[in-house]
C-alpha cells in the first residue's frame, strides 16, 4: 500500500491525499504551482487546499499570490492519532454500555486451530482466579508467556499435555472455574459457560491434580519452561507412537 492509498485510509479525500503528499516534498507552493506538480486538477486546487487547511493539514501564507506548505508529518500524525485513540476509547466505552449481556449458559463453537488457539489466548489473559489447561505440548509453547503473566496476577495455574488423552491435539481450557473451551485443534472447539461442563472440567483437573505424578499446580518458571515443553513434548510423542503401534508388534 503507497503512501496516497495509506492517507485515504486515515480519511483524507484522493485528491487531498494528491494535495498533501506533493506539498510535503517541497517548502512552499502556489497553488498553481501545486496543481501543475500534483495530479489535481487545477479547478479543483484551491478548494482542495481550503478543504486541507481547515484540517489543519497545511499552512497559509497570506500574499499575491497565496503560498502553501504542508504541516509537518509527525505533528499530524500525531493529530490522527490522539484523535483516533480518543475515539476508540469513546466507542469501546459505548459498546460496554450497549453490551448488557450476561454470561451465556448456552454452547457456541470456534473452528479450525487459528481461531481456537486465538480464543486460548484471550480466556488466559482474562482469567483472574484460576487457570486449568491441557493441549499438545507444541502448542502448550505458545501459551507460557499467557501462563505467566497469569501468574503474576495471582491466578492459581495448572498446565498438561495431552500425552494421557486419546486425542492428541485434545484442548480443555477452564477459567476462573466458570468459563471453559474444550475441543480439538484439528476440528473444532466449543465455549460456554455452562454449570454442568464446568462442574465436570473442575472434577477432571481436580482428579489430574490428584493423581497424575507429573501434575502442577503452578508453572514451571520462565527459566526451565523451555526445558519442560522440549522434555514433555518427547514423552508425548513416545505415549503415543506406543498406543499407535499394532498389538503383535508391541507383544514381539
Amino acid at each position: 500500500m503507497d503512501t496516497l492509498q495509506l492517507l485515504q485510509q486515515i480519511g483524507l479525500t484522493k485528491y487531498e491525499s494528491e494535495a498533501y503528499a506533493t506539498l510535503v516534498q517541497y517548502d512552499s507552493m502556489t497553488g498553481y504551482e501545486l496543481g501543475k506538480q500534483s495530479h489535481v486538477p487545477l479547478s479543483r486546487i484551491y478548494e482542495i487546499l481550503e478543504r486541507l487547511v481547515e484540517k489543519g493539514l497545511v499552512l497559509v501564507q497570506p500574499g499575491e499570490p497565496p503560498r502553501y506548505r504542508a504541516q509537518e508529518p509527525e505533528y499530524f500524525l500525531g493529530q490522527v492519532r490522539a484523535t483516533m485513540e480518543y475515539t476508540l476509547d469513546t466507542l469501546a466505552a459505548s459498546l460496554t454500555l450497549l453490551h448488557s449481556r450476561q454470561p451465556s449458559d448456552e454452547f457456541w463453537v470456534v473452528r479450525g486451530q487459528r481461531a481456537t488457539l486465538e480464543r486460548v489466548h484471550r480466556l488466559l489473559s482474562e482469567a483472574r482466579e484460576d487457570v486449568d489447561l491441557v493441549m499438545p505440548a507444541t502448542h502448550l509453547a505458545e501459551m507460557q508467556e499467557d501462563l505467566w503473566q497469569a501468574q503474576e496476577r495471582g491466578c492459581h495455574v495448572y498446565q498438561s499435555s495431552t500425552t494421557t488423552m486419546s486425542a492428541p491435539d485434545s484442548v480443555l481450557v477452564l477459567c476462573d472455574q466458570r468459563l471453559a473451551l474444550v475441543g480439538t485443534l484439528s476440528s473444532q472447539a466449543i465455549i460456554t459457560s455452562n454449570p454442568a461442563l464446568t462442574l465436570t472440567l473442575r472434577g477432571y483437573f481436580e482428579y489430574q491434580r490428584l493423581t497424575n505424578n507429573n501434575a502442577r499446580s503452578d508453572i514451571v518458571s520462565r527459566e526451565r519452561g523451555i526445558a519442560w515443553l522440549a522434555w514433555e513434548e518427547r514423552k508425548q510423542r513416545l505415549l503415543w507412537n506406543v498406543k499407535s503401534a499394532p498389538s503383535g508388534a508391541a507383544q514381539r
